[in-house]
Order: C-alpha cells, then sequence, then structure tokens
C-alpha cells in the first residue's frame, strides 16, 4: 500500500485529538512543527515516509509526547486565564470516574462485599493496635518534662530502695534539683482507713515527701499544693478517694483516721491519675508522720527514690557520680553503705517500656498491624486481578476510543480509593462500638475520637490515601497495560507474571498466617506454662486477712486463737506480705564477714520478710536441712534473739550446703542478729519474669500484715460465714475485707493473660483476613481453568481427580509458606519468652501445628471454588467465552 503523507498526519491528529489533554490550538501546534520536521527530511534527500517516521521519532510516542506536554500544561493554563474551566472539566471528569466505579462496584456484589469486609477488618484492627501502642508509649508523659524524671533502683531489678538514699542524693550532686521519697506502705500490707462509720482496707495508702510535687505533676481540684503535706498528719486525697469518704462534701480541713488511732487532715485533693501512670495511689500522707522521716539509714530497702534532674543529658553523668560515691564512701552520711549495694538510674518514661517489658508488645503489636494491613492489600490485589478477564473488554473498547494508559490506571486507583474510602468509614463505626470490648480484653482504659486530636483526621485521611495506592497499584497498571486487539479478539490474558505475582501474595499472606498462629500458640502455651508451674507453695485455699491495724497487732494471737478453733481452718500463720508481693528488701551479714552493722562492705541483699511460727505448714514450704520454727519461740521484742529460715537460693549465694548453714549466724540490717534454723527449698515469691532470689523468714509481730487461713474449702459460703463471725467479734468496727491467695497471686499474670487474649483475638482476625484473600486465587483458577477442566471431564476425569488438581497449587504455595514462616516466627518468638524468667522451650511440633492448620484452613476456604469447578457441566465450560 502505498504511503500518503496527509492521510498519516491526519491519523495522527485525530489519535491526538481523542486524548482529552491536548487542545485544539496545541494539536494544531504540534501539527505544523512535524511538517517543518518532514519538509526538512525532504529537503535533505528522505522520502516522505521516512520523514515522516523520522519526525515521530524525534516527537516520541503518545505516552511520552504527553507527558513532556503536561510539563507545561499548567503554565498554558493560567497564561490563558483558562484556570477555572480546566478545574471545572476536572471535576467533571472525577464526577465520571466515581460513577463508574460506584457502579463497577455495584454490579459485583460478592466481589464489593469480600474486599469492603477484609479492607474494614484490616482498618479496624489497625486502629485498635494503634490506640494500643499510643496507650502505652504514653507512659508516664502526664508529668512536666518528664524525660527529667528518673527512678533509682537497686540493682538491675529491685525497685525499693534505702530511706537515706534521696537525701543524700540530692546533697552530694548538684545536677539533681530534686528528690523525693514515695513509701507504699499500702502495697505491702493495706491500711485501715476510718472517717465516722466509712472504713476500708486502702492498699494505696502511700507516704510522699512534699517535694513529690516538684518531681511530678498533679491536677489540684481543692487546695493548694503550696505546703501541702509539709506537716505532720496531713494527706493528699485523690478524686475518687475524696468521694468514697466524704461524698459531695468539702474534704478540706476534715480529718480521717487510720489503724493505730493516727489522725490525718485532708489538705489536698488531686484528680485522679491517669491509666497511663505506674503507680497509682488513693492516699499520700506526708513522708514527716513516720518514724522514717529523721532516720537515714541504709539497712533497710522499702522506699521508691525518684530524682529530678536539671537536664535530661546529665544522667549518665549522674550515674557515673552516684557510682563513685557508692565506691569512696567519702562522706560520714555514706560512710555505712554495703559495698555490694549498685544502684541504677532508669527514666521513668522507661519504666513502662524497658523495666517492665512492654517494648517487646510495641513492637509485637505494631508488627502485627502492619501485617494485617499487608495482608488487607494483598487481598484486595488479589481480587481485582482476579477479575481482571472480565473486565478486559471494557479496557479494550476505552482504549479503542481514545483512553490512555495513564486515564484507565487513574481510573482503577479512583475505585481503590473509593473502596477503602468506604472500608475506613465502616472501621470507625466499629471501633466506636467495639472499644468498650477492647478495654475488656486488653485491660486498657482508651477512647476513641475523631475530634480529640487535630491530627486525627489528617493521618486516617493518609492511611486511606497510602492503602488506596498500594492496594489498587498492581491492578491499576496490570488492567491498564491490556492491548486492545488482543482484548477484543479475546486472546488477552493477564500474563504469566502477574499469575506469579498472585502466588507470591498468596505466599506472603500464609507465611504471615503461619508466623501468628506459631506466635498465638507460643504465647498460650507460655501463659499456660506460667500457671501451671509447680510455684513451691500452696496458694490453693488459704484466705488472707489484714492486720496491718496498729491496734490489732498486739491481739494477734487471740485473733488467731479464734481462728485456729474452727473445725474448716487447718493452720492459721501471719506474714508481713503475702506470696508475689514480698518487695522488701535487707542488707544482711554472716559471721564470715563480721556481724557487726557498722561494718557493712560485705552485706548481701536478700529479702527479709517477717511472720509467725507455722508459716511453714500454712503455705507447705519443704524444709530440706534443719528444722521448722520452734511452735513457741521466744519472741523477738523480748530479749532481742531472733531465729531465721532461709531459702536454698541465699545458701548458694554464699556458697554454704544447706547441711553447713544451719546453726550459722546473720544480721539483717536493724540489728536483728540469730540463728539460721533451718533452710527451706526455694518458692516463687514474686512473679515467674523474675527469678527466685535470697530470702530469709524471721518472727517480728510488730511488722505482721495479714493473717492468712488454711481452709478446707476457700470457695464454700459456710466456711467464709464462719471466718466473717469469728473476724466480726475479734476486730469489731474492722470491714471484713479477704482475699484468696491463689486470686491474689494469678493477678500478677493479668497483664499477661490480657496480652495474650489481645494477641489472639488479632491473630484470629488476620487469618481470617488471610483467607478472604484465597477467594481471589480459587475465583481466578476456577475462570481461567474452565475450558481445561471441562475438556478434562469430557475425557473421563473424575470429580476427585479435578478437585486434588485444583488444590494442588494451593499446597505447593502454602508448603512454600511454612518453610520461609517456621525460620522467621522462631526468631522473633525465642526472644519474646526471654522476657521470663521462666519459660518454655520452643518445640519442632510448635511449628507442626501451625503449619497444618494454616493448609486445612486454606484447603477449607477454597474447597467451594474447587468443588464447584469439578462438578460443574463439561458442555457449558466447553462453551466458555
Amino acid at each position: 500500500m502505498m504511503f500518503n503523507l496527509e492521510t498519516a498526519i491526519s491519523t495522527w491528529k485525530r489519535s491526538l485529538e481523542l486524548n482529552r489533554s491536548f487542545r485544539k490550538d496545541d494539536i494544531e501546534e504540534l501539527e505544523r512543527h512535524i511538517r517543518d520536521v518532514v519538509q526538512f527530511g525532504i529537503s535533505n534527500g528522505q522520502s516522505e515516509e521516512e520523514a515522516y517516521r523520522s519526525a515521530l521519532t524525534q516527537m516520541g510516542d503518545l505516552i511520552g509526547l504527553e507527558t513532556e506536554y503536561r510539563k507545561v500544561y499548567w503554565e498554558k493554563v493560567f497564561l490563558g486565564k483558562r484556570f477555572l474551566q480546566e478545574i471545572t472539566w476536572e471535576l467533571q471528569m472525577f464526577s465520571n470516574y466515581v460513577r463508574i466505579a460506584i457502579r463497577n462496584l455495584w454490579r459485583n456484589k460478592g466481589y464489593t462485599a469480600i474486599n469492603l469486609l477484609g479492607l474494614a477488618a484490616g482498618l479496624a484492627c489497625v486502629l485498635f493496635i494503634g490506640m494500643f501502642v499510643q496507650d502505652e508509649l504514653q507512659y508516664d508523659r502526664h508529668n512536666e518534662q518528664a524525660d527529667q524524671i528518673v527512678r533509682v533502683l537497686l540493682g538491675d531489678r529491685q525497685t525499693v530502695t534505702p530511706t537515706a538514699l534521696g537525701p543524700g542524693l540530692g546533697r552530694e550532686i548538684p545536677e539533681i534539683t530534686s528528690w523525693t521519697r514515695i513509701y507504699p506502705l499500702g502495697m505491702y500490707t493495706p491500711v485501715a482507713v476510718r472517717r465516722g462509720d466509712t472504713s476500708f482496707q486502702e492498699s494505696g495508702f502511700f507516704y510522699a515527701d512534699s517535694s513529690v510535687f516538684n518531681v511530678f505533676t498533679f491536677e489540684p481540684l481543692l487546695g493548694e499544693m503550696k505546703g501541702a503535706l509539709v506537716r505532720p498528719g496531713t494527706i493528699m486525697l485523690t478524686e475518687s478517694a475524696a468521694t468514697k469518704y466524704f461524698g459531695s462534701d468539702n474534704p478540706i480541713g476534715q480529718v480521717i483516721e487510720t489503724g493505730g488511732g493516727n489522725e490525718f487532715e485532708v489538705t489536698l485533693v488531686v484528680k485522679d491519675l491517669p491509666s497511663t501512670s505506674h503507680i497509682h495511689f488513693d492516699m499520700l500522707a506526708s513522708f514527716v508522720s513516720t518514724s522514717w522521716a529523721s532516720r537515714e539509714e541504709w539497712g533497710s530497702s522499702n522506699f521508691y527514690t525518684y530524682l529530678r534532674l536539671n537536664d535530661s543529658k546529665n544522667l549518665p553523668t549522674v550515674q557515673n557520680k552516684i557510682d563513685d560515691l557508692v565506691a569512696q564512701a567519702k562522706t560520714a552520711a555514706w560512710s555505712s553503705i554495703p559495698a555490694t549495694f549498685q544502684f541504677k538510674l532508669q527514666r521513668v518514661t522507661d519504666i513502662r517500656l524497658i523495666f517492665e517489658g512492654r517494648r517487646v508488645y510495641v513492637y509485637m503489636f505494631s508488627a502485627i498491624g502492619l501485617l494485617i494491613l499487608l495482608v488487607a492489600c494483598a487481598n484486595y490485589t488479589n481480587l481485582a486481578t482476579a477479575r481482571a478477564m472480565r473486565r478486559a473488554r471494557e479496557v479494550g473498547i476505552r482504549k479503542i476510543s481514545g483512553a490512555h494508559r495513564f486515564q484507565l490506571a487513574r481510573q482503577f486507583f479512583g475505585e481503590s480509593l473509593l473502596l477503602v474510602a468506604v472500608a475506613m468509614i465502616v472501621a470507625l463505626v466499629l471501633v466506636y462500638a467495639l472499644v468498650p470490648s477492647f478495654n475488656a480484653i486488653s485491660g486498657k482504659d482508651v477512647s476513641f475520637s475523631l475530634f480529640s486530636d487535630w491530627s486525627t483526621v489528617p493521618a486516617l485521611l493518609g492511611v486511606c490515601l497510602l492503602i488506596g495506592f498500594v492496594a489498587g497499584a498492581y491492578p491499576a497498571l496490570v488492567l491498564s497495560s491490556f492491548q486492545p486487539v488482543e482484548v477484543l479478539k479475546g486472546s488477552s490474558r493477564t500474563g504469566s507474571g502477574s499469575f506469579g505475582f498472585r502466588r507470591a501474595l498468596v505466599v506472603f499472606q500464609f507465611s504471615v498466617t503461619v508466623f501468628l498462629l506459631v506466635g498465638m500458640l507460643t504465647v498460650q502455651f507460655q501463659l499456660d506454662h506460667i500457671q501451671k508451674r509447680s510455684l513451691g507453695f500452696e496458694k490453693d485455699n488459704v484466705v488472707v486477712l489484714s492486720i496491718a491495724d496498729r491496734e490489732l497487732r498486739p491481739s494477734y494471737q487471740t485473733i488467731k486463737d479464734a481462728f485456729s478453733v474452727l473445725g474448716s481452718v487447718q493452720s492459721v500463720s501471719a506474714i508481713h506480705s503475702i506470696p508475689g508481693y514480698q518487695l522488701s528488701g535487707y542488707g544482711m551479714k554472716t559471721e564470715e564477714t563480721g556481724l557487726t552493722i557498722e561494718s557493712a562492705e560485705d552485706a548481701v541483699s536478700v529479702s527479709g520478710i517477717p511472720t509467725d511460727q507455722d508459716v511453714v505448714e500454712t503455705l507447705g514450704l519443704q524444709i530440706i536441712a534443719g528444722s521448722d520454727f520452734p511452735k513457741t519461740p521466744e519472741y523477738v521484742p523480748e530479749n532481742g534473739t531472733y531465729q531465721y529460715l532461709v531459702n536454698h537460693q541465699l545458701v548458694r549465694e554464699l556458697s554454704w550446703e544447706p547441711e553447713n548453714a544451719v546453726g550459722r549466724k546473720i544480721n539483717l540490717m536493724g540489728n536483728r542478729i540469730g540463728e539460721i534454723v533451718g533452710v527451706y527449698e526455694d518458692y516463687h515469691y514474686q512473679s515467674l519474669h523474675q527469678e527466685i532470689e535470697a530470702q530469709a523468714l524471721f518472727i517480728e509481730p510488730s511488722q505482721f500484715g495479714f493473717i492468712m487461713l488454711k481452709v478446707s474449702d476457700e470457695k464454700s459460703q459456710a466456711v467464709l460465714a464462719e471466718i466473717e463471725e469469728v473476724w466480726t467479734r475479734v476486730a469489731p468496727g474492722r470491714p471484713f475485707e479477704y482475699r484468696f491467695l491463689d486470686a491474689e497471686f494469678d493477678a500478677l499474670y493479668r497483664s499477661d493473660k490480657q496480652i495474650g487474649s489481645v494477641v489472639l483475638t488479632f491473630s484470629i482476625l488476620a487469618v481470617l483476613i488471610a483467607c478472604l484473600g484465597l477467594l481471589g486465587l480459587a475465583s481466578y483458577s476456577a475462570e481461567q481453568r474452565t475450558k481445561e477442566i471441562g475438556i478434562r471431564k469430557a475425557l473421563g476425569a473424575s470429580v476427585r481427580e479435578i478437585f486434588v488438581l485444583m488444590i494442588s497449587e494451593l499446597t505447593r504455595l502454602v508448603l512454600v509458606a511454612i518453610v520461609i514462616a517456621v525460620p522467621i516466627s522462631w526468631i522473633v518468638m525465642n526472644g519474646w519468652l526471654n522476657n521470663f524468667a521462666y519459660r518454655i522451650e520452643m518445640q519442632w511440633w510448635i511449628f507442626g501445628v501451625a503449619g497444618i492448620l494454616a493448609l486445612l484452613l486454606a484447603i477449607t476456604t477454597v474447597s467451594y471454588q474447587s468443588i464447584k469447578a469439578a462438578t460443574s457441566d463439561p458442555m457449558k465450560s466447553l462453551r466458555h467465552e
């Protein structure tokens, strides 16, 4: 066919005219340019066809030409004063895109519902995880200049320190602008508090120096912070405590009474501490009300010590100066400090994340949230590309009509963004509705509001845009790349590359599934291990009553005798603090290092617990050397003689043998010189997050805080009624508030259980979302292989053979996912288990169970599509398309 220049240029112009991006006068200018280039080529000896081809090469293809044109387009629009016209056209096109997107989504309701469900569930999970992580990161941030506040630890883990530490550091280190001590008395033994006929046992009764207001931030409601807690006998209440005791009355100037007849005047009421505070109290009495205020001692560690630094950057400097003070003991005030003592500074903002080990959960949930989001995006991509063939002719016709790839891609991106926007609305509704349930599962007290923070709405819009582009990128690029000639001839395919991409998505989704299943199983087994591990003592059927009231302590023997005669009570004992909450620390000297307190260089740090002679029987401790306490001991207050039971760990630390330890003399700081009468096997007196440390039991009735009753059945109402009747008689006017030792100890793992519940919930949701993605592959495979299945059935293939054929590909993909996920999940979960002093070991069968579950889930998910394809009419299959 002979080349005609005018016909070629006319065809080229039409292709530009069909593209709305080019204006008429611009096309005329481009035509003049291409004619000039053609004439120049002809004048240099080229034929018309050669000159035209050369001109097109210089001009570039349509897409390249449009790209260059758009660089100067808006400048020409502004210069031509047609900006409003262009914006109007863009808005019309946007409106058109939205209508087409809505029409396509509505026409394919099943596809839309699956995508909407997956995206909405994924976004809701991400929002909840974001709320969880944000709450964790906000701990103690309510304090002004929180980065300048530090807590002092004794060693690496002990949170209580000696009373001399705060004043000593304040005098010696100029970088410390303020210090305060908090004595958490109620944590050791609940304090009986009365006002008139209102009486409660308060675990939130603490003491603090008046300088606490210089370290921490409180929001005053009634009274003045200036001068508060300066005088003995003054107290600060939280809003909840004030309402509890005074109702709507003004509590300022009113008096409350504690056990022993101590009276405290209310001088300040503050707003309740936020849930994101690492320390919680209801009542804060003045530290000068205690005998400790005038005693700076190193022997007894029962106080939290906090410092405020002049600059957060000075923490290393202050730490070095503290180390020097301890090492050199260069002042008289520091001369009696044990050389074995080490004090570590810790920012209060690190207590929750680092000291309590919550940082690993922040990382864990952030990773789960990201994985859920990626799985939800993968679902959309899988389903969109699986539907590509159904929209192929639409793409072909639109391309023939002049639409170019950019316009088509923009259309498909628009559909993705629209679906994500609707999913976000559904997710927000779910979040608002499920916040109470989330708080119940996680133990949090979070709320969600679109307008509580100015950044919330922009952040959500940003998430929608990001997910819309991430989820819609691949489908948009694939669909817009179809060649119109092949599409209209019915021969277009998404190609082996895109099918391979879909298979990669399935591998990714099920790698995530296996990882989450391994994590879920590991968390549950570790929590089960904690709950079922032998604690070394008997916590079941032990009822606990508080006798922290000073007026009750002198009557302890009478109270004990009254309970002992009850038929349901097997044994009675008293103790300073119950197992799980034994925080007190003492320095201990031995005969080898000298028993005198003045020579404290080689003191050993131990947990010293005052108790009575029946504690071994009540708690079921096991004596491995020596004997139990004598049943009729000579009490310390009368003659200064102490007898000790020590645990196996203390004996190990001193390099003794249990038998050789019996009869040795030791001195617990406070001049408690006495003899070891027995060694008992280690028991977990704190949570299993912490290793068992040295402990010594000794008899000291003035320190008793609880009575423990070993009963036949703690849950029996008859037994509790008997106990209440005796309590009312021997402790008149005191509230009957009892606890169960097993419940108190189990409460130590409440946070772990809540984390386990959250992990379980989100893991199940993530797995279900991942299974939705398989519908895309199953639908795609069934549609692509319709004729193949028809031919196979016509040639005699059975339904079972067709079913196996359909799921074989999926089985291979899941096996690949298992191979990828196993080493990753082993590394991650092994790191998480290292946060426990007593942990399970990762077993091979955990990975096997996770892999089998993932495979069963996958097969179950695609079974419907596979069976449907296998049982279809072969004649209809052969007529497909």
